[in-house]
C-alpha cells in the first residue's frame, strides 16, 4: 500500500477501519470531493453499476420512486438515471457526500429529486410504504452499518417492492445479516429473490461479497 494518505488504497483502508461516529464524519468530509475519482479511476469500483443493473432486472417501471440508501456522492443514482429511472431520492449520513450527490446531473437533469441526511442507526423520518424500490451499494461492509437497520428500511418500502443491495461476505454473519434476513423471511416480510457472490472492484482476485435482491412482500 502506498504511504500517501489520500491514495485510493489508503482511503478505502480507512473506510474499512472506522471505529466511531467522529471518524466516519471525518472520513467522508475529507473524501467527498475526490470519492468518484478514487473509487472509479483508482480502484475500478463495480458495485454501483452492477447493483443498478440488478435492480433494473426486476423493476420495469421507469417512473418508480427509488431511494438510494447510503448514496454517497450518487454513483448508483447516476447509473439508475442512465438506465432511464426518473424519480430517485438520496439518503446518506454525510452532508458533504450529499452535497456532491445533490448537484449530480444526467442529460441536464438532476439525478436526485430529494437528498435526505439521516442516521440509519435510529428510526428514519419517512412514512411507511413510501418507496417502490431501494438500492444500497457499498454500505453494508466493514465498519459501516449493520443489519439492524433492515426492518426500518423495509418499513418504508411498499408491498411487492424490491431492494437491491450488496453485503460484504465478511459481515454476512458477523454483521447480523444472516439472522436478520432469516427472521424477516420467517415473519413473511421479505423473500430473497437472488443472492450471488460477485466482485466489487476490477482488481478483485475473488468475490468480495453478495449481490442481493429482496422482495418486500408484507
Amino acid at each position: 500500500m502506498t504511504d500517501n494518505p489520500n491514495s485510493s488504497e489508503a482511503l478505502l483502508a480507512r473506510a474499512y477501519a472506522l471505529s466511531n461516529d467522529e471518524e466516519t464524519k471525518s472520513l467522508y468530509r475529507d473524501w467527498a470531493k475526490t470519492y468518484d475519482q478514487t473509487m472509479l479511476d483508482g480502484l475500478g469500483y463495480l458495485t454501483p453499476q452492477n447493483t443498478a443493473q440488478l435492480l433494473a432486472s426486476v423493476l420495469n417501471y421507469k417512473k418508480a420512486l427509488i431511494l438510494d440508501v447510503g448514496s454517497g456522492t450518487g454513483l448508483a443514482g447516476q447509473n439508475l438515471a442512465e438506465l432511464g429511472y426518473k424519480n430517485i431520492d438520496a439518503l446518506d449520513y454525510s452532508p458533504e457526500m450529499l452535497g456532491v450527490a445533490k448537484v449530480r446531473q444526467h442529460q441536464d437533469q438532476q439525478v436526485y429529486k430529494n437528498c435526505i441526511q439521516a442516521d440509519l442507526n435510529i428510526p428514519i423520518d419517512i412514512q411507511a410504504n413510501t418507496y417502490d424500490a431501494i438500492i444500497c451499494t457499498g454500505l453494508f461492509t466493514h465498519a459501516h452499518v449493520g443489519a439492524g437497520c433492515l426492518p426500518e428500511l423495509f418499513r418504508i418500502l411498499k408491498p411487492n417492492s424490491f431492494f437491491a443491495t450488496t453485503v460484504h461476505k465478511d459481515i454476512w454473519a458477523e454483521g447480523g445479516f444472516e439472522v436478520e434476513v432469516s427472521n424477516l423471511e420467517e415473519a413473511g416480510i421479505i423473500k430473497t429473490v437472488s443472492k450471488e457472490l460477485g466482485n466489487y472492484f476490477e482488481t478483485d482476485k475473488e468475490p468480495q461479497g453478495y449481490y442481493i435482491i429482496w422482495e418486500c412482500v408484507k
